[in-house]
């Protein structure tokens, strides 16, 4: 096979896609897709012999559905040309195509996640980040699994493309035990949401460890109070059968408050850190991330995405909308004034109008803050008969003025 050499070409492993040999230095091949409805057999048929007509290789159909999938069967026994299915959601619609004759499955990688271990990570950073770098191009995520038992976690988190954090069970559990590992959870947490992380918790035992966990901002949960090991005809039938665990809009919102008082700390922080040092030495400071944007903002993205989706929501949190927003547009102006060296009245008064329209977004949330924890508490309470003491009494029963 001649070679052109002005082209050097990656080495890999040569694959057969039907009759059709794929890289390892096989002359290059020609693949498209069709863009018909798979179900529609006739029209997706015409498509893929035009198609061999012109001279391609290779053809990848989309396979979305199970009845897709048996007209992909019918499609595979009228063509001779390679096909690759295109799997996005479903195992089971890929373990039916590969009875029905495919030649090659593309699997979306966007719903696989390959978990490395802490320790793992730890002994081979330099290769493995590599190797990591590769699969992410991919669209692979990566979980660091087992976090909080080995010695250089945070520097790893800076330097790898981790996308998903795996609390480790011992370090769960022992909450019951020690507020130190209780602290170390909540710390875990709070880092992985500012790095933009998903976080998982293993070893939830539970319903108590469940809902600490929720309120605290973890994304997911495992654990023998979810299910213990199944086989996999059982897990089958559990996913069927939609379970339902017990959550709380509460959680969601109380994490979005943290990131409000994150946000407003950090403008202050900035603004303290850049009156405090001579300009030509800002290039040097630490990198801050300062999301002016409300949709950056978790508390913008709470009431913009998750409380938005129901009209009740958002007639309820309509009036959040105005101060938040007008809080990060002061937060710019406040760094902006800083930067470009205005008057000492100027950035005073920028501040104040910044922590202004914060303590208004802070009364806001504290009112709904309030109105849901007395409806959890007041359904809570329905549920076990009981009848819900009085703020006034609870007030005069502990000398709180």
């Amino acid at each position: 096979m001649k070679t052109n050499p002005l082209i050097t070409r990656r080495q890999t492993r040569q694959i057969m896609v039907g009759n059709i040999p794929v890289g390892g230095g096989a002359p290059i091949s020609v693949q498209t897709m069709t863009n018909t409805e798979t179900c529609d057999v006739g029209a997706t048929l015409a498509q893929i012999n035009n198609m061999v007509r012109a001279g391609v290789d290779i053809v990848r159909v989309s396979v979305p559905s199970m009845d897709a999938a048996e007209a992909f069967r019918k499609i595979r026994s009228q063509v001779e040309v390679p096909l690759i299915a295109d799997i996005h959601f479903d195992y089971r619609i890929a373990l039916k195509v590969l009875e029905n004759g495919v030649d090659c499955l593309r699997i979306n990688p966007g719903n696989i996640q390959i978990e490395v271990t802490e320790t793992a990570l730890v002994d081979n950073s330099e290769r493995i980040n590599i190797a990591l770098l590769d699969l992410v191009a991919l669209g692979i995520e990566i979980a660091m699994d087992d976090f909080g038992t080995g010695y250089s976690s945070l520097d790893l988190l800076s330097r790898l493309p981790i996308s998903a954090l795996k609390l480790d069970q011992g370090v769960v559990r022992r909450m019951a035990e020690d507020v130190k590992n209780t602290h170390i959870v909540r710390s875990s947490l709070y880092m992985a949401r500012e790095l933009s992380i998903k976080t998982v918790a293993e070893g939830v035992e539970s319903r108590g460890t469940y809902t600490y966990l929720m309120a605290a901002g973890c994304n997911e949960v495992q654990g023998f109070w979810i299910s213990p090991p199944l086989p996999l005809d059982e897990y089958i039938s559990l996913c069927e059968s939609n379970p339902q665990w017990p959550g709380s809009s509460f959680g969601l919102l109380y994490n979005a408050w943290v990131n409000h008082i994150s946000y407003r700390r950090k403008v202050l922080d900035a603004a303290l850190t850049l009156s405090m040092t001579e300009q030509d030495e800002w290039t040097n400071l630490p990198k801050m991330d300062l999301a002016h944007s409300p949709a950056r903002c978790r508390l913008g993205q709470w009431y913009m995405g998750e409380v938005s989706e129901s009209e009740e929501g958002r007639r309820q949190y309509k009036q959040l909308e105005e101060p938040h927003r007008l809080m990060h547009a002061a937060g710019a102006s406040l760094i902006k004034a800083i930067r470009t060296q205005s008057t000492a009245r100027d950035i005073t008064r920028a501040t104040r109008i910044f922590l202004e329209y914060s303590d208004v977004v802070d009364a806001e949330v504290s009112r709904i803050v309030e109105r849901d924890l007395e409806k959890t508490f007041a359904e809570l309470d329905v549920e076990r008969g009981k009848e819900i003491p009085s703020v006034a009494n609870l007030i005069s029963e502990y000398d709180i003025e």
